[in-house]
């Protein structure tokens, strides 16, 4: 048998978001699709990855004060992704062993990691892929 690859198992395609989007938009995204991550684009190159956590911070941030509780649509539409964003986020390939990417997504505690080929994105890789590989194994 093969070895597992993360190319086998990742969501490829993955929606994005630029830098400058504004994080109401992200949330919108995010609540549509069901995704928890999101890679941010921009010109066509991978420069960082934003989360539900990230949102949330960003939002309840003691920095906003009472304007979280007056108008939370107006919150999210004045910061933008770039704000809270984790750049440069770790990546791997669609060839590095599944094995590996379990590993860095433990190690890291991370909920899902960009899959870049030739510094290009071409997928990513959620602890939700590893869950749904394992049960379908019945």
């Amino acid at each position: 048998m093969a070895m597992l690859r993360v190319g086998d198992l990742m969501s490829e395609s993955p929606e994005v978001v630029s830098p400058d989007a504004p994080l109401h938009q992200v949330l919108l995204k995010m609540n549509r699709a069901g995704y928890r991550h999101l890679p941010v684009v921009d010109d066509g190159q991978l420069v960082g990855i934003v989360t539900d956590r990230d949102v949330r911070l960003a939002v309840n941030s003691p920095v906003l004060g009472e304007a979280v509780e007056t108008a939370r649509e107006d919150v999210l539409d004045g910061i933008q992704v770039i704000d809270c964003m984790t750049p440069n986020p770790q990546c791997v390939t669609s060839d590095t062993p599944a094995h590996e990417a379990a590993d860095l997504l433990c190690l890291n505690k991370f909920g899902a990691m960009p899959v870049v080929d030739d510094q290009k994105l071409v997928g990513i890789i959620s602890y939700i892929d590893f869950l749904r590989h394992y049960a379908a194994q019945r």
